[in-house]
């Protein structure tokens, strides 16, 4: 459709590898992979096909690389477009990065100014102005806020070139941008987009037959990043001031939510611990990473014991928190297994009682509306498998550390523990 060579080459398929690689989103079918490459110089988003069948590479991403990239060669100049650096080859093409945040119902809410609707409708018009038609504006992650809480307009592969009156290229848009003010505008106006939500998640990812929720933190150029795995009931944030330290230490933070809880898919089937290695070793794979450290909380134990069995290349440390073989713990354990089946109500008020001592109010108040939410049919599943653990993890095994729920916050102590003799 487009033609022409590949133009300027930016970077090479190599660097789409190892650290510095932030996944922001998974393609599926046909989509591309959308990454965040920070190798020292400015940070580049890049869509790339490569990781698609084979029909998918050979027939279809050449031409959707194609035309979006002359969509954005297009809207060259155009304020709150990201501007083409270059092909990378005939599956990938790279742009510049604009920082934000995509519109979210829960981060956002009705929270955003007038004024902020108005600049979304002057990129749109900049566009118009050059025939193009924004077809995708109904998906509102397509529009990101900025740090100044402007607009910014991503994702021109779903754009098309018309040669029809700017006034009817605004027309065809106006509905979308009409569903998305009624969902996302504010009463009243302010110089300022309100502050979001709290929630620090990152990305919503699908990948083993799932949907993560996930938190990152830290320097991307970290070559063995910390995965942290929350206990049964709560997201990742529980682990918020330790993910906070990363960027001071040079490491790649990266909470994960587990299957069922968080912001992770509630639908699930099962959450036998090796099934879910399974999914978190996928997830990693989708991630572009090949090694982590592991620290993770209570049934997630379980998890990083499984995933480091499965695959010891891929896991150099593994914390543990509260996974020991404890009397009093296996007690507490055996009642929340009864409880899980007999009454998820009365272990739902337990696990919120159980929550960490010395947490901030709003980080303890957002964890407890996360126990308040998570599906009693999760709660059920996850309980009966801690049964299935054979032996404690971490006592006297190199390179796996345990520790007590008093040290489950304190940064000092799992950084610590993290640069000790690696997993073998």
């Amino acid at each position: 459709m487009h033609g022409g060579a590949l133009g300027t080459l930016v970077l090479k398929r190599a660097d789409l590898e190892g650290p510095g690689i932030t996944v922001l989103n998974l393609g599926g079918f046909a989509n591309p992979d959308v990454l965040l490459v920070q190798r020292g110089g400015p940070a580049q988003i890049v869509k790339d096909w490569g990781r698609r069948s084979a029909w998918v590479r050979a027939f279809v991403a050449p031409w959707l690389a194609r035309h979006e990239a002359a969509m954005l060669a297009r809207a060259d100049g155009i304020e709150g477009v990201p501007r083409l650096l270059g092909r990378i080859d005939r599956l990938a093409l790279a742009m510049e990065y604009l920082d934000g945040q995509p519109l979210r119902r829960h981060a956002h809410g009705r929270a955003l100014p007038t004024s902020f609707f108005a600049a979304l409708e002057s990129i749109l018009d900049g566009l118009a102005r050059r025939g193009v038609v924004y077809l995708d504006l109904r998906s509102p992650t397509n529009v990101l806020v900025t740090p100044s809480g402007a607009p910014a307009l991503v994702d021109l592969g779903s754009a098309i070139a018309l040669p029809l009156p700017r006034g009817w290229i605004l027309g065809l848009e106006r509905s979308a941008l009409a569903k998305l003010r009624a969902r996302f505008e504010r009463c009243g106006d302010s110089a300022a987009a309100a502050a979001g939500s709290d929630d620090d998640l990152s990305a919503s990812l699908k990948a083993g037959g799932t949907r993560f929720g996930i938190r990152e933190h830290g320097s991307p150029g970290d070559p063995t990043p910390v995965l942290f795995l929350p206990d049964i009931g709560t997201s990742a944030r529980v682990f918020a001031p330790i993910l906070a330290r990363a960027e001071a230490l040079g490491r790649r933070a990266i909470g994960v939510d587990l299957p069922g809880f968080g912001r992770s898919r509630r639908e699930v089937r099962t959450l036998e611990p090796s099934h879910v290695a399974v999914q978190i070793a996928e997830l990693l794979t989708s991630l572009r990473i090949t090694r982590v450290d592991l620290v993770a909380a209570g049934f997630a134990a379980l998890v990083a014991d499984a995933l480091a069995t499965r695959s010891p290349a891929l896991v150099r440390h593994v914390v543990a928190i509260d996974a020991d073989d404890a009397p009093a713990r296996d007690a507490e354990l055996a009642l929340r297994r009864r409880l899980a089946t007999s009454d998820p109500e009365a272990l739902r008020a337990r696990l919120i009682g159980a929550l960490p001592g010395g947490l901030p109010e709003t980080l303890r108040a957002a964890l407890e509306g996360e126990l308040r939410r998570a599906p009693a049919r999760s709660l059920a599943l996850a309980y009966p498998a801690r049964a299935h653990r054979a032996t404690p993890i971490g006592v006297g095994t190199p390179g796996r550390v345990h520790l007590d729920g008093a040290a489950a916050l304190d940064p000092d102590r799992i950084w610590a523990a993290l640069s000790g003799p690696e997993a073998r």
